[in-house]
């Protein structure tokens, strides 16, 4: 993990020698069991994550669970980005999906660096840019009346964010029935009749909870 973190964690690489090593010196390494919650909505914000490998699900519900979020953290992403300097409480829960490998550091000690070092408040804040960019599309593609086209669009965005290219694109982590449709709005039954239909059009594959797409062109979303 150590290694996983030096070769890919952008961050570490726009630090002056001294912040780099004040950053290593605080960052703890875990492995995590499939299912592990990790924080739960409102605990103490005392941690920053960096996922080495494997999954994780983020999941958010209202008082009355008549509003639902989830979303994926996949690996080499640093979360949550969203409440420095602010938050003072998670404001979602954290669940590994997969068993897990991820880095973290104190969160005072983030911002502590961010404070000290402007290449990395830089680069952290196009972090925080990209992720409401991604919010963005989310929005613009799965907030619509057809629950089949939210279904086609919520595949579509899972390949473009986790994606990766082998012989076809596919989604090297276990995909589930009952995750596509909290991701989509809607119910297991109408995600259920969707991938039938993709996988009868042959456009994508889904064997196992493994998804491939066999037609990546027609998951590609308007930029």
């Amino acid at each position: 993990m150590r290694e996983y973190v030096k070769d890919n964690f952008d961050c570490l690489k726009v630090l002056t020698q001294e912040n780099r090593e004040r950053l290593e010196e605080n960052m703890y390494y875990r492995t995590f069991p499939k299912g592990q919650i990790l924080f739960n909505d409102g605990d103490l914000r005392d941690r920053i994550f960096v996922l080495c490998s494997g999954l994780i699900r983020i999941e958010k519900n209202d008082q009355t669970d008549s509003f639902f979020y989830t979303d994926f953290i996949s690996e080499g992403e640093l979360f949550p980005v969203n409440g420095l300097f602010e938050a003072a409480c998670y404001d979602f829960s954290a669940i590994a999906v997969t068993e897990i490998e991820v880095a973290y550091v104190a969160t005072a000690v983030l911002e502590q660096l961010m404070v000290a070092d402007r290449e990395l408040l830089k680069m952290i804040v196009k972090k925080q840019g990209r992720v409401l960019e991604q919010q963005v599309t989310r929005m613009q593609y799965c907030i619509t009346s057809s629950a089949h086209d939210r279904v086609i669009n919520t595949l579509a965005i899972l390949m473009k964010k986790h994606g990766k290219l082998d012989e076809s694109w596919y989604i090297p982590y276990p995909i589930m029935i009952n995750d596509l449709a909290k991701f989509s709005g809607t119910t297991r039954e109408t995600v259920s009749q969707v991938l039938k239909q993709l996988i009868n059009q042959k456009k994508i594959s889904y064997q196992y909870k493994e998804l491939i797409f066999i037609d990546d062109a027609f998951f590609q979303l308007d930029e």
